[in-house]
């Protein structure tokens, strides 16, 4: 249950600031923080990452509830797996969560997160690659604690079977 806390909290604060850019800014209106290097800029955004599936809101919706349908149906088998997986998964979630809520409520997501060198981006595209790390990292943790113990997660799958 904790960790559906931290899908909140990571989901709550992607809203939040991006409530506060459309209240704040207009499309393309930009704050320059860090001269050169990084700026707020309000962009709308009708794709997916790096603007690719441009106006497939559908599918991102089909995709992000699928998603979110597999991860609550196989919930007690993700306990299993390290509490740096599980803490991915939950950060990962939240950030997807945020843009699927953008996509539902406006039809595209907003970005703002603008380092000049990189495509515009928000919270949630940092929450998701994070937690997609996150759970990368506990994976390999997992692995090498197997390998620790002589075991590996194929050892692991047929002892249960």
């Amino acid at each position: 249950m904790p960790y559906f806390y931290i899908v909140l909290l990571v989901c709550g604060i992607d809203q939040a600031v991006k409530f506060w850019v459309q209240a704040k800014l207009i499309p393309f209106q930009s704050i320059n923080l860090f001269h050169g290097w990084f700026s707020i800029t309000y962009v709308s955004n009708y794709g997916a990452a790096f603007g690719i599936l441009q106006s497939q809101t559908l599918l991102l919706l089909g995709v992000a509830s699928g998603t979110f349908v597999y991860i609550w149906l196989n919930r007690r088998e993700m306990q299993k797996y390290p509490k740096l997986f599980q803490i991915g998964i939950a950060i990962a979630l939240g950030g997807a969560l945020g843009n699927f809520i953008d996509r539902l409520r406006q039809g595209f997501v907003t970005d703002y997160l603008d380092l000049h060198f990189w495509p515009v981006f928000n919270f949630a595209d940092v929450a998701i690659v994070g937690g997609v790390g996150l759970i990368v990292a506990g994976m390999l943790y997992q692995e090498m604690q197997q390998r620790r113990h002589g075991t590996s997660a194929q050892d692991s799958k047929e002892e249960k079977l």
